[in-house]
């Protein structure tokens, strides 16, 4: 221990003795470090650290899988809920919640509150309790049983005050009062953080007869020792025995069983691994950066060691006391490490997924810490222990004749130097094509949807409550009269009124009808149904490929018209033109009104910026009378102004038709197309600052390998400047030794970005991980700099004065 505390003291006083060195290493070390603890909680957080749920492991969600029309994860029937519920042999338990929306109209302005309907062993299943009163009871999720109402700890702090006589209050939801029985903890979370209120579903049985409509979650608790394999198998078992015996419904559909963390870590589990791979390419670049400083101050202390060696001290002895310099500066990098990660946190935030943005924190926890504390030591290590074998390695003899001022890098470590500078360029070149695909990606992402010109666009909700707008006439007058306002505003160019405006509902497909075909078995056809107003197309600039738009003449008396996409033209018509078809919506025999189509329109992709694009049908909601769920809600509008300066009056205008309907989801189309992208935005810059910096470090690398060159031959250089050399031979001598390290690191990063770049199949769109340009440029861009951290010490030998380096010499 006294040897320990020796090597410490001695170890802490040479790094102050070389302030410049101790200084530049530590400041690189914190940025390899600290990009990887800033990594690494956000992964601890999201894949380690246990979700806020009783024993989460053994939680998942079932889905109805209905591939053959585009949905791999559906959500399921209630009839089809409760046979899995009944017949199972693998969960202890297992819940249903529907969403739903309520306007409270009581105790201040109106507001629209986003709601879900559980069933009352939903809490119970989590193992959540309300932080005041309690869980609903069994004889309240019953049709006809008093309305009773869980509210979010937020609606309670941000509309409530937080009042503790909160519990029993009544709620005046949908004209219908609810009495409150609990309040969430602050941290509570499900799927969406929007979520502010929860009421017991209820189920009928008429209901839980239905296998026809589709829209519940679906939540079970395995029981102990079984696996997500065991789970998925029993759910598959018991959905093959549903299609047989209500093939009408449930024929093709097969379920699902997926664990809830993946389910909520889904979209950026690979982007995490990603980014940690990333990370660790600029740690390694650090740690080689730093072995080559090391080297070269081990060789600048040639005589020190050799007298150590000299009076006694082993070779073990000397490779120990240089380590534990390596382990100190290591810390010291860890540390400032450590402090650039918790700046960081506010920025990495965004890449928490939304269904756990409520309940995950980034934290320098115990785990987090240990993890600095070991790659900081790892990190030592990797960067100390070549240099400090090297320099152990040395002939008394010599050491001890030469020179402090002509000690230098032998040809063994001149050789390890110029690996580690080849190693650097390599791994700089992996990160950025890495990144190249990652930019790409984002500007064909973007760039699809620029044809409607989303910065234009203002988009709102009004979600129009069943119980007052239950009949079609009252609500083709309500959009009649807002839009009517709405237009008449100065800066408004069009509006119109839709389902759901592009990205934000990926549901609303329905079973459709052909005249005069018939689907295959067990082949239903089916398309995304969105209802709208006439000029809702024309102000989202979705080009007309055929035929025509709405009109005012599409009457609710005239004939029932529709427009498709060229999707679902494509799809059902192939080979001839889909205008002046007629489909309908479900079976030919029900009493839906056959459709005639008089418009194809472009492609949009509707459910997801990354989602394949689905055969689509618009019609004119004055002519569909189909159940409220499926009525426009959302009101977009193009302007010749800022969209956002219209918010007031568009506001004020809703309001003249009806002063009680909440107005929600104020947004530009821009605003809207972000957030879809915003996972994939963060993803692409934080690698490409990974890049950057690796690009940056490998530079710096080879400036100074190049730099220590240079001063060691300055002795040679006069030499042959004395004998005629002219400054472009200096200059080509320095470059082609600089040039030779970047095309070697060049070539080796190739090979290496060939073989990851693959497993970014699934985090690219619209470019090939093989891309041809991005393969081209990246080494071209490298090669430019490399070219520039060489000319910089090959510029500096053309200056050496023959006279003053043979004086030296």
């Amino acid at each position: 221990m006294q040897t320990f505390w020796q090597d410490l003291r001695y170890g802490a006083r040479m790094l102050m003795k070389n302030p410049g060195f101790t200084l530049i290493a530590v400041l690189i070390l914190a940025l390899g470090i600290g990009a990887n603890t800033a990594i690494f909680s956000l992964l601890d957080g999201l894949l380690i650290r246990p979700l806020p749920y009783h024993e989460p492991d053994r939680l998942a969600l079932i889905w109805e899988d209905a591939t053959s029309i585009g949905f791999p994860r559906d959500t399921p029937a209630p009839a089809n809920y409760a046979d899995w519920k009944a017949q199972n042999h693998v969960f202890e338990d297992m819940a249903a919640l529907d969403n739903r929306s309520f306007n409270l109209v009581s105790d201040g302005e109106p507001e629209k509150l986003m709601a879900y309907g559980v069933t009352a062993n939903f809490f119970p299943l989590l193992g959540v309790t309300p932080v005041l009163g309690r869980n609903f009871l069994p004889e309240e999720d019953r049709p006809g049983a008093p309305k009773v109402a869980i509210i979010s700890h937020r609606l309670w702090q941000n509309r409530f005050g937080g009042d503790q006589d909160i519990l029993n209050r009544e709620l005046l939801l949908n004209d219908q009062k609810y009495r409150v029985v609990g309040v969430m903890p602050a941290n509570f979370q499900f799927y969406q953080r929007y979520i502010n209120l929860w009421v017991p579903v209820a189920f009928s049985s008429e209901e839980l007869a239905n296998r026809g409509g589709h829209y519940l979650n679906v939540v079970g608790r395995m029981k102990p020792g079984v696996t997500i394999a065991q789970a998925d198998a029993d759910i598959k078992s018991i959905m093959q025995r549903i299609a047989q015996t209500s093939p009408d419904e449930a024929q093709g559909l097969g379920a699902v069983v997926v664990s809830l963390r993946d389910e909520f870590t889904g979209d950026v589990r690979q982007s995490l691994w990603v980014l940690l791979a990333a990370v660790g390419f600029v740690l390694l670049i650090a740690c080689a950066n730093i072995a080559s400083l090391m080297l070269a101050r081990a060789a600048a202390r040639t005589r020190e060691i050799a007298v150590r060696a000299a009076l006694g001290a082993g070779r073990w002895r000397i490779v120990r006391q240089l380590l534990t310099e390596s382990l100190l500066l290591a810390i010291l990098g860890g540390a400032l490490g450590v402090l650039l990660a918790l700046w960081s946190f506010e920025f990495l935030r965004q890449l928490i997924p939304v269904a756990l943005a409520g309940q995950t924190s980034l934290q320098l926890d115990g785990r987090v810490m240990l993890f600095t504390l070991l790659a900081s030591l790892v990190s030592g290590v990797l960067f100390g222990l070549m240099p400090a074998l090297q320099a152990s390695r040395l002939d008394l003899n010599e050491a001890l004749k030469e020179s402090g001022s002509r000690s230098g890098l032998g040809a063994g470590q001149r050789r390890l130097r110029n690996v580690l500078v080849v190693g650097e360029v390599a791994l700089a070149i992996v990160l950025l094509i890495g990144s190249g695909l990652l930019i790409q990606t984002l500007y064909n992402l973007q760039g699809q949807y620029s044809p409607l010109r989303p910065e234009s666009v203002l988009t709102l909700r009004t979600v129009l409550p069943e119980y007052k707008y239950g009949d079609h006439a009252r609500r083709v007058a309500f959009y009649n009269q807002v839009l009517e306002r709405v237009q008449a505003l100065p800066g408004v160019i069009s509006a119109g009124y839709t389902t759901s405006v592009p990205l934000e509902w990926k549901g609303g497909a329905n079973g459709l009808s052909i005249e005069g075909r018939q689907a295959e078995a067990g082949l239903g056809w089916n398309a995304n149904h969105r209802q709208v107003t006439d000029q809702y197309l024309q102000t989202m600039s979705i080009a007309l490929r055929q035929g025509r738009y709405f009109n005012p003449q599409d009457q609710e008396q005239s004939e029932p018209v529709a427009i498709i996409n060229e999707a679902m033209a494509q799809k059902y018509w192939p080979n001839e033109s889909a205008l002046g078809k007629r489909f309908k919506m479900g079976s030919a025999d029900s009493n839906q009104p056959w459709l005639k189509i008089v418009g194809i329109v472009a492609d949009v992709r509707q459910m997801g910026i990354s989602e394949p694009v689905k055969p689509e049908m618009y019609v004119p909601q004055r002519q569909i009378k189909t159940h409220p769920f499926f009525t426009p809600r959302d009101l977009a509008i193009r302007a010749s102004v800022d969209p956002m300066s219209l918010t007031d009056a568009v506001r004020t205008a809703i309001h003249a038709v009806d002063p009680a309907q909440p107005v929600t989801n104020i947004r530009t189309m821009e605003e809207v197309l972000g957030e879809q992208s915003a996972q994939r935005r963060i993803g692409m810059i934080l690698l490409s600052i990974f890049a950057a910096l690796a690009m940056l470090l490998a530079a710096i690398g080879l400036y100074g390998v190049l730099s220590y060159f240079v001063a060691q031959h300055t002795p040679e250089i006069g030499v042959r400047m004395a004998l005629g050399a002219q400054m472009g031979d200096v200059l080509r001598l320095v470059l082609r030794q600089g040039l030779t390290l970047v095309f070697g690191g060049v070539v080796l990063g190739i090979v290496g970005a060939l073989a990851l770049t693959r497993l970014m199949a699934s985090l690219v769109f619209g470019v090939a991980t093989l891309d041809p340009l991005t393969f081209a440029v990246v080494p071209l861009l490298f090669c430019g700099v490399g070219l520039l951290a060489c000319w910089l010490p090959a510029r500096r030998a053309t200056k050496v004065d023959p006279m003053i380096a043979l004086r030296c010499e």
